[in-house]
């Protein structure tokens, strides 16, 4: 990846240039691509447009013309010093609500592109004033440290579709030949989380020759209905009470059963809920599992509004046969006392109906869907009544696609970033996906396509703060590192690491072993004890011994550093342990000083070059133990004689553990005591008005009232 033999550059107007129109309608566009914008004479060609296929979406190429987007124009040029110094080209397309910017090397600079470009996409805004035809600082720095230049193209709305992408990604291909002086090969690679991953698959299935990888992050998929959002919606309803419990069941050093103490319609939600592909990992974070967490749900994932495409529903699940509401069973019984608690309004009724209602659109058994045929008999048959097709739910997120097939035909090679704590997009759609791909490519898909599953991270970023931080890490530099991989993959025909080696058990994706070097993908592993297990029970006052043994895959990198977060809380403090290197082992002590259960974390950085200072691509992992804290008491201390005088002493200690055992000798009333000794064994008094005095220290530093005996019974 380096710039040996490039065409001479040729000179950029210098300052920034306001409204510049480019016209790409007809020949005009082949004409400025033929010249690179060089100057050099084309001969025009009648070009090609752009159309969409039999469903609806668009067929992209390098070289056809999209009739939405025929006049960028140059709104701005200014060279920044922030986040790195840079030269940004800002403009729109003529009469679209599109905007673009294209971060390019400073002049001083520009020997270090390397003919790449990477390219962000998400599909709607949040935040006031944001707009998503801005790169994030990261983003654009990553772009220069990866020695590519950072296109964008958005709104400060909606942006759908990947068409806007496209047509900004071969504009600013123009722009970047002129301003680095080169006609040379231009890589591209697209990458989006969540929705951005929708926008990134409808690209790679339905754009040819505009980028050349995708990294689709936190895969979203075109559902048949809401079922992940309505089952945790249904488990709120039946679970919330017992969240707490199923938590700390699942949880380091709990008793592996979170069924224990559910009863019958408990157990029955539970399982449905796994079944529709749940995480198990996720009940580390009920509040945000059940949408209880205000931060990122506001009143929480139900609502008492009807399905208008299906007015009738209301009415058949709380009256007709079949349904749950009139259903024979403990779980029917708990939702019609739900509502009776609720209040018995429409409202409340729609509410909790609308929760239940995947199990009653049940899309045909050969679409794939797994996490639906928990409601099929053994013959394919549905187990409930089903709505009418029309009365289905309309299908979800095709538009953010742009429209595209999902029938995994990708055009170029694909990187999945997905996370095993993610409940907004599901592990088993990853999975739904990427069979699609295999049976789409066949053998051509083991050299086009990977999947890498993350562990300690769920759907959001930027990265995690306080209490999120202490069980989940930011997953930015695995996203980058993917990015850089792709890079190698297209350019220098170094195939991308292994895809993470996984099974599907109960809709579940689990992670075949816990080695790093044998798991596949590029994420570390986290091995974290306390006092040699997952649990320990101490006392106030008490120091405990951490070990942390990380792992990076052999060949993909070192372990560049260890933090240790004591209190659980988030907040890790750095233990150097030595130099870079594929696997260390690091050791901490502790003491703890208030009564309570922590569950202390550690978490570990590697680097594909061993390299502590990069600030992209650092990949995290982390893991915890559960400490349980006790006030504690002093050790009990017994004597007792054997033959003749001597004594025989022994301790117990609630928590911590006997420190030592000492005792002195007062040889006859009135005369001073020895110094205490460390007791090794019984002890013989030679004179029989001697007493022995003794005492017990325990772990935590607590020592015993002195105890005497007599030598004489």
């Amino acid at each position: 990846m380096n710039q040996a033999n490039l065409p001479p550059r040729t000179t950029w107007a210098a300052g920034p240039t306001h409204r510049r129109p480019f016209a790409v309608i007809a020949g005009i566009m082949v004409a400025l691509v033929a010249a690179g914008f060089t100057g050099s004479p084309a001969v025009a060609v009648e070009p090609q447009q752009c159309a969409p296929d039999a469903r609806g979406a668009w067929q992209i190429s390098a070289d056809c013309i999209d009739p939405l987007y025929t006049q960028p124009v140059i709104d701005a040029e200014t060279d920044e010093t922030a986040p790195v110094p840079h030269h940004r080209v800002s403009g729109h397309f003529e009469g679209t609500n599109i905007q673009f910017n294209i971060y390019l090397h400073p002049e001083a600079d520009k020997d270090k592109w390397e003919g790449r470009f990477f390219q962000y996409t998400y599909p709607i805004t949040f935040t006031p004033g944001e707009n998503l035809s801005q790169a994030k600082d990261r983003a654009i720095e990553f772009g220069f440290a990866s020695g590519g230049y950072t296109v964008q193209a958005g709104n400060t709305f909606l942006s759908l579709g990947y068409r806007h992408a496209a047509a900004a990604a071969k504009f600013a291909e123009q722009v970047a030949k002129d301003y680095y002086g080169t006609d040379r090969e231009i890589f591209g690679y697209l990458y989006g989380l969540s929705g951005g991953s929708l926008q990134t698959v409808g690209a790679a299935e339905n754009v040819k020759g505009v980028w050349q990888g995708f990294v689709p992050v936190v895969q979203a998929v075109p559902q048949p209905n809401s079922y992940p959002t309505n089952g945790r919606s249904a488990a709120e309803l039946i679970l919330t009470d017992k969240a707490a419990e199923i938590r700390d069941a699942l949880l380091p050093g709990g008793s592996g059963d979170p069924y224990a103490t559910l009863d019958e319609a408990e157990r029955a939600m539970l399982t449905e809920l796994h079944l529709l592909g749940i995480p198990w990992k996720a009940w580390e974070n009920p509040d945000y599992l059940l949408g209880n967490d205000s931060r990122f749900y506001g009143a929480g994932l139900d609502s008492d509004a009807p399905l208008t495409y299906d007015p009738t529903y209301v009415d058949d699940f709380w009256n007709a046969a079949g349904y749950l509401g009139t259903e024979n069973s403990a779980l029917g019984a708990r939702v019609r006392a739900e509502l009776v608690e609720m209040g018995d309004t429409l409202g409340h009724r729609w509410n909790i109906a609308k929760r239940f209602a995947y199990r009653y659109q049940l899309p045909t058994a050969d679409q794939g869907w797994i996490a639906l045929d928990q409601f099929r008999k053994a013959d394919g048959t549905p187990l409930y009544p089903q709505r009418a097709v029309e009365r289905f739910e309309p299908p979800r997120f095709n538009a953010v696609a742009g429209d595209t097939a999902f029938d995994g035909s990708v055009n170029g090679k694909v990187i999945v970033v997905s996370n095993l704590y993610d409940v907004d997009a599901l592990p088993l759609h990853t999975d739904w996906y990427r069979k699609r791909v295999e049976q789409s490519l066949g053998a051509a898909a083991a050299d086009s396509y990977r999947v890498y599953f993350n562990d300690r991270a769920d759907h959001n970023l930027p990265g995690t703060v306080g209490d999120r931080a202490a069980s989940l890490v930011d997953y930015n530099g695995i996203i980058e590192q993917a990015l850089r991989d792709m890079a190698s993959w297209v350019e220098e025909g170094v195939p991308a690491p292994a895809s993470t080696e996984y099974d599907m058990k109960d809709s579940q994706v689990v992670v075949r072993l816990e080695d790093a070097d044998t798991h596949g993908g590029i994420q570390p592993t986290a091995a974290l004890t306390i006092n040699g297990a997952d649990r320990a029970e101490v006392e106030t006052g008490q120091s405990v011994n951490f070990m942390l043994t990380a792992d990076a895959p052999d060949g993909l990198g070192k372990v560049v550093q260890t933090w240790f977060d004591y209190l659980g809380i988030g907040a890790f403090e750095d233990v150097p342990f030595g130099d870079p290197a594929n696997e260390v082992t690091t050791t901490a002590t502790h003491t703890y000083t208030t009564v309570g259960t922590v569950f202390a974390g550690a978490q570990v950085a590697a680097n594909r070059n061993g390299n502590i200072g990069d600030p992209n691509a650092q990949l995290l992992n982390l893991d915890r133990v559960r400490i349980v804290v006790h006030e504690g008491t002093a050790p009990v201390v017994t004597s007792e004689r054997s033959t003749g005088r001597t004594v025989i002493l022994d301790a117990t200690d609630d928590y911590s553990g006997v420190a030592s055992i000492e005792y002195r000798i007062i040889k006859k009333p009135g005369a001073a005591p020895s110094a205490w000794q460390t007791y090794t064994g019984p002890v013989k008094l030679t004179d029989s008005k001697a007493v022995l005095e003794y005492r017990a220290t325990d772990n935590s530093g607590k020592t015993s009232e002195t105890e005497v005996i007599a030598a004489r019974a």
